[in-house]
């Protein structure tokens, strides 16, 4: 991966040492983003900001993926077929927390939730912002005061016309008169911020689920339709087949693999996305390197795997990836 430059601020209690830590999500819960952001940065040689591909997923006008004049690009929407459908039913399961937003106003830092497919694909539109930037460790915590201030203006001021039609290709569940201004804003903000740099390779996506989500996934337990051996294997073989082309495959899998849940934690599904960066045999057994992005230590994951952790990449034998597996998407 490429080496990390951000660094924290104000006695970040998440990540001890910033430099040596992936980028983290901070609050927001937008693990696909960040997963993502890593695979590009992978493939392209160089850090960008998770916060501009988020942007770019809920907000980017898929049309422009139609005016692109790379070949491949275009073979590979054509090979999607209806690619507009695929980016409508993603973007339309996007969701809006309630932590500090009991209105579940869909401000842009308040969404969660993506695919790392899509994701991927959305990000051909406009070019590269690299992280330094437009600063994505810790989620938007440097843009705090920024959207704080823009809320209070927005709250006296009215909202533009010119709003809705910024933000008029994003899913109709994230548009709504309270945060279509703020949302814009922000849009404005990050292309005032980026000094985009076309893409050395085209990014072409290529992935495999066995469930939406999380939620999914165990619901299909519940029901007795687990993954079967073959799409185990598949999976598996994705994996495999990315890191032997010089490729890291993004998973989607469960959290709590890592971390046990909190004795009050209500929330049975903890849907998580890393990117696998290495793999290696240790006596009979494989094990898959992943990279977290939240920022936990290391000492509160579970034991047997704290010991495997350093500095948020953690070594997982693969019956403990296995055991909540669900996708895989890497980057041709």
């Amino acid at each position: 991966m490429p080496p990390s430059t951000h660094s924290g601020f104000e006695g970040n209690e998440a990540s001890p040492e910033p430099a040596k830590m992936p980028l983290s999500q901070g609050d927001v819960a937008m693990c696909f983003a960040y997963a993502t952001a890593d695979i590009v940065s992978q493939r392209v040689g160089t850090e960008i900001s998770a916060l501009d591909l988020a942007t770019k997923y809920y907000f980017a006008d898929p049309a422009r993926l139609a005016q692109s004049t790379d070949p491949e690009l275009r073979l590979h929407l054509r090979r999607m077929g209806n690619y507009r459908a695929a980016i409508d039913a993603s973007r339309a399961a996007t969701e809006v927390t309630g932590d500090g937003n009991p209105s579940r106003i869909p401000y842009i830092d308040k969404l969660e939730g993506g695919e790392e497919d899509i994701a991927a694909l959305l990000y051909n539109i406009g070019g590269l912002c690299r992280d330094r930037d437009l600063p994505s460790y810790d989620g938007f915590t440097h843009f705090s005061g920024y959207l704080a201030v823009r809320r209070r203006i927005r709250r006296l001021v009215p909202a533009a016309q010119f709003s809705r039609r910024i933000l008029g290709s994003a899913t109709p569940s994230i548009l709504s008169p309270s945060s279509d201004a703020l949302n814009a804003d922000w849009i404005a903000h990050v292309e005032k911020s980026c000094r985009r740099i076309p893409s050395p390779v085209p990014l072409l996506p290529v992935s495999y689920r066995v469930a939406k989500n999380e939620a999914d996934f165990l619901q299909r337990l519940d029901e007795g339709r687990p993954p079967s051996a073959a799409d185990v294997a598949k999976m598996f073989a994705m994996v495999d087949y990315a890191l032997d082309h010089g490729r890291a495959p993004a998973v989607g899998y469960s959290w709590y693999v890592l971390e046990a849940a909190a004795p009050d934690e209500i929330d049975l599904v903890a849907d998580h996305s890393s990117p696998v960066v290495a793999r290696r045999k240790v006596g009979a057994t494989c094990q898959y390197r992943i990279q977290d992005n939240t920022g936990e230590y290391c000492s509160r994951m579970r034991k047997g795997i704290s010991a495997r952790c350093d500095y948020g990449r953690i070594w997982l034998n693969e019956d403990e990836l296995k055991r909540t597996l669900y996708s895989v998407t890497y980057l041709r």
